[in-house]
């Protein structure tokens, strides 16, 4: 599960794993305000103090030959019926069409080399990233790094206009990182409102074959379809033991090959030594299942050794695995924060204020290039967390459907959210510490993921959470999904029924907590919808994970960031079909066959007992905010996908 950056909420042995590392967490003197605190406030990350001789990293984005025409081509080779259809980009062809010549490259790479800084240069001529000690970085740009902050020239950083030939600053678009270690870059910690471990909390947990059979995607397995021969990318923040993704692929029956998973270090600013490197269970999660459902794929880890994900980490991971055009199919589990976070860091000076179109240029390169590229669309419901204001190192938090997740919701991924599979627990009464006593709870039928099926058990007992207060921590849960009002609504959604409509509910108070019998509202919006796609993401249907912590070595785990590397995992089996050009990037042709009749899509329609915990299904349309598209069947996919 991702919330600002990650979070796994990983349920029955009292685990919450945050990015950087795991925590056991004990019950407290007192539970409702300890809730409270953590619900509605968080504390922040800033960057810790750097010396002259401290190493880091930054990029420099030079301008695009034409952004338009660029995107509009990304469209066009991932669109059935477009002349240029299936005809993908090296990154070599991109530099040639979109990018900057080499002569520019060669000569930054030369003069930032007469000022000891190391230059790697892309082969798409978009992006240079430059590496060197911080001493290094303030005489080439007449700054202090510490106190660094963006003007309206793109290579000044102080009150100083540095000097750089006009032949090479004119090529550049924005830098990236320099802010980073400027003490008002901040980044706030998830909130969790887990005072007390909950035992026992799911209803099951299943395997690979849950999600396999879920999908129909046996029938690829049953037409000889494994993955071979295709590489699936994973974006990591956090490190993993090999041995643990091998262990889980044995007990799973895919390719225990040494060779299959091999690890692609990320050049990256380290926010804060104490947050980087460590065992994450994120990453195990996400790689041990990218591999199971695609059982004979590779796997290529991008690893960055820094657990928050700042914006030139996350460029810099994706625009390595882009340069490489290894891997065919991509997935990440971590996000960049809401957008009042970024615009606020803009508001700072401390991030570039071409943050999103930056982002855009990035990823739809990956489009170009034939890349199916998946992100998880959260895990904090329809109405994300997001800042109401900072006091020190503390941030006050909100819920507002105005925030947007950023990566969640780029329109050159294709987002991934949640659904809950049918279930019936008898969970009991106990109030004892790390239990759950919601009683009998039951789904009748694959939903979306929103918490809202509990609310009759809290109906019924009105002072259940005031006596198991960290029940809300599972309540406030759900499938991400809405509008990013900071891009107009893509191409591929235009025109399809649901798209910039929808039904919600109001089901959670300013204070999270659960509001009964709420009126259904309609309405419409703008922007980019997401998620496109959905599958079982509820940790209470969830996955087991092997994952050893002491005397425990498998425990359940769920999040939509366990239903996105499985979505990767499938067009790596697609992609292995004999004679087959790569699926590249989904969402272009998927609300094309979505709105035929014969639709390889399931969606989750139902206004009652269906939502994120705002959204809701639309009644006869073929999309919603809740769950996207719905569900997919991939054998029919892989059918009918050109």
């Amino acid at each position: 599960m991702k919330r600002w950056g990650i979070q796994i909420f990983i349920l029955g042995v009292s685990l919450l794993s945050i990015g950087v590392g795991t925590q056991n967490v004990q019950a407290k003197s007192d539970p409702i305000a300890e809730t409270y605190g953590a619900l509605t406030s968080t504390n922040l990350y800033r960057p810790a103090a750097i010396k002259s001789s401290t190493n880091t990293v930054i990029d420099i984005v030079l301008k695009p030959k034409d952004k338009t025409a660029l995107f509009q081509q990304a469209l066009d080779v991932n669109t059935p019926g477009s002349s240029q259809f299936k005809n993908y980009l090296t990154p070599s062809d991109i530099r040639d069409k979109y990018g900057q010549p080499q002569s520019v490259t060669d000569a930054w790479k030369a003069y930032l080399a007469k000022h000891h800084l190391k230059t790697f240069v892309y082969d798409s001529g978009l992006l240079l990233t430059v590496s060197g000690k911080v001493k290094d970085f303030d005489q080439t740009f007449k700054m202090n790094m510490k106190t660094a902050t963006y003007h309206s020239n793109p290579l000044q950083f102080s009150k100083t206009q540095p000097v750089i030939p006009a032949s090479l600053a004119d090529t550049v678009w924005t830098v990236l990182g320099m802010g980073n270690h400027n003490q008002h870059y901040v980044f706030p910690n998830a909130p969790s409102a887990n005072t007390q471990g909950l035992d026992n909390t799911y209803a099951f947990a299943g395997y690979t074959k849950q999600f396999t059979d879920r999908y129909n995607v046996q029938s690829l397995y049953d037409q000889g379809l494994t993955g071979k021969g295709q590489t699936i990318g994973i974006i990591a923040f956090g490190g993993m033991k090999k041995s643990d993704a091998y262990h889980f692929w044995k007990h799973e029956n895919a390719s225990t090959d040494m060779s299959r998973l091999t690890v692609k270090n990320v050049p990256n600013s380290i926010l804060d030594p104490k947050l980087s490197g460590g065992n994450d269970a994120e990453t195990n999660m996400d790689v041990e299942y990218a591999g199971s459902v695609a059982p004979q794929a590779d796997i290529r880890m991008y690893w960055n050794h820094n657990s928050v994900p700042t914006l030139v980490n996350m460029i810099n991971a994706y625009s390595l695995a882009f340069n490489e055009n290894k891997v065919s199919a991509i997935s990440s589990s971590w996000g960049l924060g809401s957008s009042n976070l970024l615009n606020l860091l803009k508001a700072r000076k401390v991030l570039t204020p071409y943050y999103s179109d930056v982002l855009n240029v990035v990823l739809a390169q990956g489009a170009l290039q034939g890349i199916s590229e998946f992100d998880a669309a959260g895990d904090d419901g329809g109405i994300p967390y997001s800042i109401g204001g900072i006091s020190g190192n503390h941030v006050l938090l909100n819920r507002s459907a105005n925030s947007t997740p950023v990566m969640e919701s780029n329109p050159w991924v294709t987002s991934v959210g949640g659904t809950t599979l049918p279930f019936s627990k008898n969970f009991g009464t106990s109030t004892k510490v790390g239990a759950m006593p919601l009683g009998q709870v039951s789904v009748a039928k694959e939903r979306s993921w929103g918490m809202d099926y509990l609310w009759p058990a809290f109906d019924s007992r009105p002072n259940l959470i005031a006596q198991v207060p960290s029940l809300l921590s599972v309540a406030g849960s759900g499938g991400g999904g809405g509008f990013n009002k900071l891009v107009p609504t893509p191409a591929y959604q235009k025109d399809v029924s649901g798209v910039n409509t929808f039904n919600a509910r109001n089901y959670l108070s300013n204070l999270d907590q659960p509001i009964f019998d709420s009126d259904l509202v309609h309405g419409t919006s703008t922007g980019r919808n997401y998620p496109d796609v959905s599958a079982d993401a509820d940790p209470m249907t969830g996955y087991m994970i092997y994952y050893p912590m002491g005397k425990i070595n498998w425990i359940p785990s769920g999040g939509t960031s366990i239903a996105s590397p499985q979505m990767a995992a499938t067009a790596a089996l697609i992609n292995s079909q004999p004679g087959r050009k790569r699926m590249g990037f989904w969402s272009p042709q998927i609300y094309q066959l979505a709105s035929q009749t014969d639709s390889p899509f399931h969606p989750l329609n139902d206004t009652t007992d269906n939502s994120n915990l705002y959204y809701t299904g639309q009644t006869g349309t073929v999309y919603n905010q809740a769950s996207g598209l719905g569900t997919v069947d991939f054998a029919k996919l892989a059918q009918l996908y050109k």
